[in-house]
């Protein structure tokens, strides 16, 4: 664990960062600045877009790679922008979603060992960190006031391809898009005692993964208290998120949302106060383990897509 750097990363996320704001500009720079110091390569891909009550704003996904030639992908993500709130502008969404956002610093920080030596210039599988903005609705949740980032990058890595050089002649390889061999979303993670669901059936063995390695590290003394997060279980519905874009495309998604959502969720009470310390150090720990495991076991190509591509 390094506990000094997840509090360090969660305060300097924990303020109100609504898209457009003054908040908002420093965490995007901040996340840019400590991709770029765990040694990924971070990109920004900005873009204009005219959205409800706030007018026209400058919406910034930032995106951070290890190993950007390799083939293939382990995509992890959650939205780093705060929901606007015109009667709250202190609103700082810990759970929603500035725990998830330092929970993936964290990760890459205590795996920086591997990732900066073993891991470091493989071909098979890099690592895609991936902060998505404008998440949240500016009124009212639909498919057009909501996910504004993850619409505009899914439909940005679906148009891109890079070309390989094979015997002299160039080849199309797949789309960008198609190299996530899984795009796994944190959110809504802090609260007391969650509780995480399977939602697809094509990652149910990803999430069976991540209920075993919790169990290994109960069994070994390693996590506090005795509530299972990972349950052995389908979900029984969906929850919209920066997802449906990826889904959309056919990317592979494991769903780490808490379900049922936090008590505070969009309240004023989603705030560091109300945060609960020994779930977020054991999620960290499972997730940790589980990251590690699956790019450690990488050695060949991972096709979980619902249609074969």
């Amino acid at each position: 664990d390094d506990e000094a750097h997840f509090n360090s990363t969660l305060s300097s996320i924990l303020v109100p960062r609504v898209v457009g704001s003054r908040g908002h500009q420093q965490v995007r720079d901040y996340l840019v600045q400590t991709l770029r110091g765990l040694g990924f390569q971070a990109e920004v891909d900005e873009f204009k877009q005219r959205v409800p009550v706030l007018g026209e704003l400058t919406f910034s996904n930032v995106v951070g790679t290890i190993n950007p030639q390799a083939q293939n992908f382990l995509a992890l993500a959650c939205h780093y922008d705060s929901k606007y709130f015109p009667n709250d502008p202190g609103f700082v969404g810990a759970t929603d979603s500035a725990v998830p956002c330092a929970i993936l610093l964290n990760t890459a920080k205590t795996l920086g060992g591997y990732l900066q030596k073993e891991f470091r210039n493989r071909n098979d599988v890099g690592l895609m960190l991936i902060f998505f903005d404008g998440e949240e609705a500016f009124k009212d949740w639909t498919n057009a006031d909501s996910v504004y980032g993850s619409k505009h990058l899914a439909a940005k890595l679906a148009r891109t391809s890079s070309a390989a050089q094979l015997a002299g002649q160039l080849q199309p390889l797949p789309r960008n898009i198609d190299r996530i061999e899984v795009l796994v979303l944190l959110d809504l993670i802090g609260a007391r005692n969650p509780k995480f669901s399977s939602f697809y059936e094509n990652t149910h063995g990803l999430h069976g993964s991540l209920v075993q390695i919790e169990k290994s590290l109960r069994a070994a003394g390693q996590l506090e208290g005795n509530n299972n997060m990972f349950l052995n279980r389908a979900s029984g519905g969906l929850v919209d998120d920066d997802h449906r874009p990826f889904l959309e495309e056919n990317v592979p998604i494991l769903h780490l949302i808490a379900t049922p959502f936090p008590d505070v969720w969009h309240t004023p009470r989603d705030n560091a106060a109300n945060l609960h310390w020994p779930s977020i150090r054991n999620f960290n720990r499972v997730f940790r383990n589980f990251v590690y495991e699956y790019l450690r076991r990488h050695t060949a190509p991972v096709n979980l897509r619902f249609y074969r591509t």
